[in-house]
């Protein structure tokens, strides 16, 4: 971990305030499953899960795609905890009856209903991670995520999210399963039958969103892109030949032009609040300073 220090300031001192760890590991699951989504951006579903293997997964989420989330815990830095977790999350994509029972359980059918199993994360705890676990996550990096911890004082807690090595802007895979009849069709489908002009926008916006940061991941969801730091900031959406860039703004704050719309109260593909319609290359460049705004919002 790169050094990082914290200081107090107290008229005009500064004074160093050390980093510390937690005596026990349930103190730190205590205090994560207590603060999930301003922490982690996930909603809280279950702790200690039993499955049907004999084990516990320390805290079961979903966030806010609708993606199924393992997360877990350790305090001892050379014991591994990659493993553990890739298990439950394989037990979990061939368990999705139980996890849809446990979400109507907490929140009810609507939530229930919003799952997306066409990917599951996992979320590692950790003060430090051992050699092991950072070779599986680069094998992985787009549904496992390590964030290391630091105590500071009685008040002060630091988290870092550790990136990925690889480069993530490569193409955008768009081959998969087509939609069943009737029912609406996958991103990957409606940007493979795209015209190359729909994927030559989709592509520079990517990049433009990519490129906000190392710590920015890109998640495929069934009707959308999702793009997040801890939790996300923005969303693609391609639908009837329009690309639609949606933002974690207020659009209350924004000079809406032409091409925006407030989306608060419209249901939508996607998430965000500040819908902006793409047809151009140059309307990317104007939301430039907007995607900006949106990504430094939500650390």
């Amino acid at each position: 971990m790169s050094e990082i220090r914290l200081f107090s300031i107290t008229d005009g001192k500064a004074k160093e305030t050390n980093a510390s760890s937690y005596k026990l590991e349930r103190e730190i699951q205590t205090l994560f499953e207590a603060n999930l989504e301003e922490l982690l951006g996930v909603k809280f579903v279950a702790s200690e899960y039993k499955t049907n293997q004999g084990g516990r997964i320390d805290t079961l989420g979903i966030d806010e795609n609708g993606f199924p989330v393992v997360i877990e815990y350790k305090l001892d830095k050379n014991k591994t905890v990659i493993n553990q977790g890739m298990s439950y999350m394989a037990w979990l994509r061939s368990h999705k009856a139980e996890f849809w029972k446990a979400v109507f359980t907490k929140f009810g059918q609507a939530e229930a209903d919003r799952i997306d199993h066409s990917s599951t994360r996992l979320i590692c705890i950790a003060t430090d991670f051992t050699r092991d676990d950072l070779g599986a996550y680069e094998l992985m990096p787009s549904s496992i995520d390590l964030i290391r911890y630091r105590r500071y004082g009685d008040n002060g807690l630091l988290l870092e999210k550790i990136g990925a090595s690889a480069d993530p802007s490569g193409p955008l895979v768009t081959s998969g399963p087509k939609s069943a009849s009737g029912s609406d069709k996958p991103v990957t489908q409606i940007l493979a039958e795209a015209t190359p002009h729909i994927r030559s926008l989709v592509d520079k916006i990517r990049q433009t969103l990519l490129a906000q940061g190392e710590d920015v991941s890109e998640k495929t969801t069934q009707l959308y892109l999702a793009y997040k730091r801890t939790r996300n900031f923005a969303s693609v959406v391609v639908q009837k030949g329009d690309v639609l860039l949606q933002l974690h703004l207020n659009p209350e704050d924004v000079d809406l032009k032409d091409n925006m719309k407030d989306v608060r109260k419209i249901g939508i593909w996607g998430t965000g609040s500040l819908q902006i319609r793409i047809n151009n290359e140059a309307q990317i460049a104007e939301a430039q300073d907007l995607i900006r705004q949106a990504y430094e919002a939500q650390s």
